[in-house]
């Protein structure tokens, strides 16, 4: 009952928040930014992440042949998979404006800071994007940062569901999921199972929807992103899966399945896209950017939003 209610609280949000595709200057005049750290990643091999990233064709792209490099970050332990795009606070002395593009492919413990409340941990890749070659700048340094969130973009990818090889055992009724390619700016809010026979053309009943756990794959200091389980998969023929998918405080249902035989490791195409972002709290400056004729990068504009935080 607790989990209906949540996701019809969810859903009649998303009757008031307009989800959609936002143009991309509106993501150039609109930062209204986060603030943090940046320092050089210690993981020995700090490209293995983007090596895997690519032999699995996961890295997004902003559409416009700008690379997407993998990142760490410790200041949300649900941050994984998600896109953000990071600028100097000072890029007038160090760094490009327009800074550098990352996913974040795993959250690390960190000690948080009174004014970051954590940072990223990038390759030396990701920071010669940025304009900073130099092994005197990220020998030991925390870099300051203004961070947005960004949409992940998955041009030629739709929506995937991952089994699990870990945690999922057919015969016991468990199944692991993971999704791939989740695109916009947009979170899994809860997911639900059934069997397909049981809920083919039965839009209203509930009775037969068993909801799945949020679960994190942990590490040593490490939390590899959010994963779905259950102990309770139902037995014999193709599963139904539906999910709540939110941007921003909105949400809105997606229906996928399962055939009847998933195995582990296995990816499943969903057939569908997902590009939600919705509609920020900022945009009294993109529609001054729109007045003015400047769908640019405005350094004035931008600090004039530090002096409103």
């Amino acid at each position: 009952m607790e989990t209906e209610v949540l996701l019809l609280l969810l859903l009649l949000a998303g009757q008031l928040l307009l989800l959609f595709p936002v143009a991309a200057w509106s993501y150039e005049c609109d930062w209204c930014p986060g603030h943090s750290t940046a320092s050089l990643s210690p993981h020995p091999n700090p490209n293995k992440d983007k090596e895997d990233m690519m032999e699995q064709q996961l890295l997004p792209s902003n559409g416009d042949g700008v690379p997407f490099h993998p990142a760490a970050a410790s200041f949300h332990s649900d941050s994984a998979g998600t896109c953000y795009q990071l600028r100097c606070r000072d890029r007038r002395v160090l760094c490009s404006n327009d800074g550098v593009n990352v996913v974040v492919v795993t959250t690390e413990k960190k000690q948080a800071t009174n004014e970051t409340g954590g940072g990223f941990l990038l390759t030396r890749d990701a920071f010669v994007a940025m304009g900073i070659s130099s092994s005197d700048q990220l020998a030991g340094n925390n870099l300051q940062v203004d961070f947005r969130r960004i949409p992940c973009e998955y041009k030629t990818k739709n929506l995937a569901v991952r089994v699990e090889e870990e945690g999922s055992w057919k015969a016991a009724g468990h199944l692991g999921i993971r999704f791939l390619y989740q695109g916009g700016v947009t979170d899994i809010a809860a997911v639900e199972i059934a069997h397909q026979a049981r809920v083919q053309g039965c839009s209203s009943s509930s009775s037969f929807w068993r909801p799945m756990m949020a679960a994190r794959r942990r590490g040593s200091n490490k939390q590899q992103g959010v994963w779905w389980h259950t102990a309770r998969a139902p037995a014999g023929g193709p599963l139904q899966l539906r999910l709540v998918v939110t941007a921003g405080s909105g949400g809105k249902w997606l229906r996928t399945a399962l055939p009847a035989d998933w195995r582990p490791g296995g990816v499943y195409d969903t057939g569908i896209q997902v590009t939600d972002v919705a509609v920020r709290a900022c945009t009294r400056s993109c529609l001054i950017a729109v007045a003015s004729g400047n769908h640019g990068n405005d350094d004035d504009e931008v600090d004039e939003l530090r002096r409103r935080r």
